[in-house]
């Protein structure tokens, strides 16, 4: 009798999950992996540092302010967050301040560590660029447009930054109520409102329209995760809804007072698997939003305030 050893059994079992793909945390995870493995990186051990699904998280927490926030977190190099939920990379005495609201993609989930977050990213290429910078970061999982104007004018404008990004998009069209053309007239409205308010507060504003699955070359498992997320109607509604995002957006840009960064599509010619889930991506995938971002902040920097 021929005995297989442990190894060979496991190297079969990864084998096989490539040709019967999971559902639920088990393809969150096998998506995960394979954005490191199909381009020939190491899979970092720990996981996310929030953990498949948030598991590594406290959880959230009530606040009459803003509805829900994050829990206050200290995990070493993985997550620092403070009681307000905020988390914060760069030096204070930075001369520029940079305030980012969103959901969870801004918040910087399913990254490996701190420093392979697309925030930690940016901060260390703009200071490469000689534009050094503290990031302030207050976002929230499930957070919408709505949930971020309301932070941005309840906690968000005492921070003294001198930009407000927004990073967000997909959730206002995915756990919204109402049809495509409802819900972008509702986020363009609240972005309006949040130019506004940090005009007259002396801060540039920029708006980021976030990555997203529809626009990109997927691979087999992403074909996977799109198909358990989202039905026909669902894709619809959120390609419609981007297309009215994207051009409201662009109308608020140098014209209206704003900078538009529109990094939908900035995946669009990566055919290794990069999102985890509809909205989530892991360190590849936080390096590229950040070599995108990085380019077009530069200019916002250098420009006038």
């Amino acid at each position: 009798m021929m005995l297989i050893s442990a190894a060979a059994v496991f190297g079969l079992w990864r084998a096989k999950r490539r040709f019967i793909l999971p559902s639920g945390e088990a393809l969150n995870r096998m998506a995960w992996e394979a954005s490191f493995e199909e381009r020939g990186l190491p899979v970092p051990a720990g996981g996310p540092r929030d953990g498949y699904w948030g598991a590594r998280m406290p959880g959230q927490v009530k606040v009459a302010d803003i509805g829900w926030q994050e829990a206050e977190a200290h995990l070493p190099g993985l997550v620092e967050e403070d009681a307000q939920g905020v988390q914060r990379f760069g030096p204070a005495g930075a001369p520029h301040h940079i305030l980012i609201l969103g959901g969870s993609v801004a918040w910087g989930a399913y990254a490996s560590a701190i420093e392979t977050t697309y925030f930690a990213r940016l901060a260390h290429a703009l200071a490469a660029g000689g534009q050094p910078v503290q990031i302030t970061v207050l976002a929230a999982g499930a957070w919408t447009s709505e949930h971020e104007l309301t932070a941005l004018q309840a906690r968000g404008l005492a921070f003294g930054a001198d930009v407000v990004m927004f990073l967000d998009g997909l959730n206002d069209l995915t756990l919204g109520k109402g049809s495509a053309d409802e819900l972008a007239a509702s986020y363009l409205q609240r972005m309006r409102e949040a130019r506004d308010l940090a005009r007259v507060r002396g801060a540039r504003i920029v708006f980021v329209l976030q990555p997203w699955l529809l626009d990109k070359s997927r691979s087999r498992i992403e074909e996977r995760v799109l198909k358990l997320s989202l039905d026909d109607g669902g894709q619809a509604r959120v390609r419609d809804g981007y297309a009215r995002m994207r051009t409201g957006l662009r109308e608020l840009g140098p014209g209206g007072g704003a900078t538009f960064i529109d990094c939908s599509n900035v995946f669009a010619r990566e055919r290794a698997t990069t999102f985890t889930d509809l909205w989530h991506f892991a360190d590849p995938g936080h390096a590229l939003l950040a070599d995108r971002l990085a380019a077009a902040m530069i200019a916002v920097l250098r420009g006038p305030p």
